[in-house]
Formats: structure tokens, sequence, C-alpha cells
């Protein structure tokens, strides 16, 4: 069955005023009204953590900007990337990070011979997982040089493995932008140039009504007072 975001919903909304033309049962009415109240109450969830993530990400914006001018890579990837690798500078090279995230073949020793087998997938999967949804962002964009290393190993190893060789390369990559300060271009005669950084998205900020209508829910009585001081 497939999944239908409230955007997706709202770009339709004449379509579906023209199929529920016809009579509804009270019942289906209570349904949609339902499901109506949820989706409000979920969209203004992801909105307030999200105001709440800008916020608490300020402090990074620099960091943010770079991580954002990576292809594929959006706000909440970007921010939940830096958030688990915390201090760049804790790792001295980019192949340090890879094995911190568990982004680096394994090794075993058979026979005097050393094979390499799958990614170890120590550290936080958080990362590893973002890194591939990354990975997989990248390859649908229209041209540039990490979606064409992407297929380059797609057509000898498959698109998992392409997948996971594209994230570990982004985290290097990511890892020197870092560490230089410097944002992403693909254009490499321009490396040493500066980009304009980004701001975050600002924080929600609630109206005075919103503020109130939170107290009332929380079992308050709110009253109006007076120009003198006093409560009416």
């Amino acid at each position: 069955m497939k999944a239908f975001h409230l955007d997706d919903l709202k770009k339709k909304a004449d379509q579906i005023k023209e199929s529920i033309k016809s009579r509804l049962e009270i019942s289906q009415v209570i349904l949609i009204r339902g499901s109506l109240s949820l989706m409000k109450s979920i969209q203004e969830r992801i909105d307030e953590l999200d105001g709440e993530i800008s916020a608490r990400i300020q402090y990074r914006k620099n960091d943010l900007a770079i991580a954002m001018s990576i292809p594929g890579t959006g706000f909440v990837s970007a921010t939940a990337i830096l958030a688990e690798i915390g201090n760049c500078t804790d790792f001295k090279k980019p192949e340090q990070l890879a094995a911190w995230c568990g982004l680096v073949p394994s090794l075993y020793q058979s026979a005097e011979k050393t094979i390499l087998g799958g990614i170890t997938k120590q550290g936080s999967k958080h990362i590893r997982r973002m890194l591939i949804q990354v990975a997989y962002a990248i390859s649908r964009t229209k041209d540039s040089k990490l979606k064409k290393f992407f297929l380059r190993i797609q057509a000898k190893k498959g698109s998992k493995v392409a997948a996971v060789a594209l994230a570990r390369k982004v985290l290097c990559i990511l890892h020197h932008l870092l560490m230089n300060q410097e944002m992403y271009l693909e254009d490499r005669d321009k490396k040493n140039m500066r980009q304009k950084v980004l701001t975050p998205p600002s924080p929600i900020k609630m109206s005075m009504q919103e503020m109130i209508d939170c107290i009332v829910r929380a079992g308050y009585v709110v009253t109006k007072s007076d120009s003198r001081g006093g409560f009416g």
C-alpha cells in the first residue's frame, strides 16, 4: 500500500474533494477528521523538532553549510552526520574516521593470505545509515563526479556495494572539507574558493496565542488582565 505525505494530499485537494462529493457515513467522517487531526499533530511535532535541531546546530553553522555543499546532503542528513561525528579533529586522517564509522573492509588471515571481507560495521549504525541514504541521493543527481563514481562501481559490483563505497568516499571528503573549512566544489581548479556560508533555518517561534493554548491544554486557567494590572 502506497503511503501519502501531507504535501501529496495538499496537491491533490481538488481531486479528493471531487471523489467525496457523494454522501459519507458518519463513521467515515469521524475517521477522516481523526486522520487529518493526527496528520496535523505529527507535522507540528516535526516542525517543532526541526526548529529545536536548527537552534542547537547554530554554533556549527559553518560546518553545516560545508556538509550541505556535498551533493545529496540535506539539512537533516547533514545535522545527523555532524552530530554523530562530533569533533572532527579527533580523527587525524579520513581513514580513521571511516574505520570509526565501520565503513572499512574487515580483514581475515588464512594460510598466510590476507582476505578482505565486508565492512566491519563498527561504531554508530545511525551515521552509516545516513551516509548510505546520501549515497543513493547522489546516485539520483543529474551530473556529478560522485554519481559517476557510484555508477562505475555499480556496473561491476552492484548498487549495494556502490552505495557503501560512495558513503565512505563522502565521509572522507567531508573530513577533508571540515578540517580545511572548505566548501565542496565539483571544479577542482576552484577548490580553494570560499562560498557564502548558508544560515540554517531559523528555529520556530511560538506566538502568544500558541503559548496560551499550550498552557490551557496543560490544565491551567488563563485570564486577561485589565489596563490597571488587575485580573478580569
